[in-house]
């Protein structure tokens, strides 16, 4: 091999070990209270938590074991039992900024917000729920987020209003459907969160017995602000797509 052969080797395994230490350095920080901070049992178990960590596993581990040789395998100075070929140096550094910037929540929330109030009418709810398809509409009274109107206490509405086989719509409002409603879990969060903070809320619901029925994202995460996007269970799905994307 010659000189400048190895001096490129060398750069590529230098440019590895960055990027793979600042991968271990977000998973350390996405896994404060772990005592053991070897990098394959922080992969594991945060891939376990976070879908968008999952779609680089293979790779990771990949890495992991290109990364031992690298460190632990050397026979002398600037001399390697294994080295990365530029390719995989590449990659390694985009999953490293991929992790070290996630996208934020916005690239996974709707675009746009089908909002309603207090006054809309038990009429104009039922036609946009078929027009849009959306099963979950936020009720707003002078711009300030009262309740989350849903397909099953709308139900449960129609179903109470039932008489003589017929069910009176005329002079009911959304107002009427409150009472009907179930307790939803509804987050309120910043435009500029990203992914992994809205993971982290989902499985804190989750371990709390909650469930988070909509996540609304405003501008900073105030419930007086527009509503800016909305992001349901469902949506955590785009999350794996963003991934694959991304490679």
């Amino acid at each position: 091999m010659t000189n400048k052969e190895k001096e490129l080797t060398h750069h590529l395994a230098e440019r590895f070990e960055v990027a793979f230490n600042q991968i271990h350095g977000v998973l350390k920080r996405m896994n404060p209270h772990e005592y053991n901070d070897a990098f394959m049992k922080l992969l594991t178990e945060t891939s376990q938590k976070h879908r968008y960590i999952q779609n680089f596993f293979y790779e990771l581990r990949q890495f992991a074991k290109l990364r031992n040789a690298l460190v632990h395998e050397k026979l002398k100075v600037k001399t390697y039992i294994a080295t990365p070929s530029e390719d995989a140096v590449k990659l390694i550094e985009k999953i490293a900024g991929l992790l070290i910037k996630p996208p934020s929540v916005t690239n996974i929330a709707s675009k746009s917000v089908t909002t309603i109030d207090l006054t809309t009418t038990i009429e104009e709810v039922i036609q946009l729920m078929h027009q849009s398809s959306y099963n979950q509409l936020p009720v707003y009274e002078n711009g300030v987020f009262v309740f989350l109107l849903t397909e099953d206490g709308l139900t449960s509405w129609l179903a109470s209003s039932i008489h003589n086989e017929t069910i009176t719509l005329t002079g009911h409002t959304a107002c009427n459907i409150q009472n009907y409603e179930k307790e939803h879990n509804v987050a309120f969060v910043g435009r500029n969160i990203d992914i992994f903070e809205l993971e982290d809320m989902y499985e804190e619901a989750f371990q709390n017995h909650k469930k988070l029925e909509a996540v609304i994202v405003t501008e900073t995460g105030s419930p007086l602000e527009k509503p800016l996007g909305i992001i349901t269970a469902w949506d955590l799905i785009e999350i794996d797509l963003i991934g694959e994307k991304s490679k």
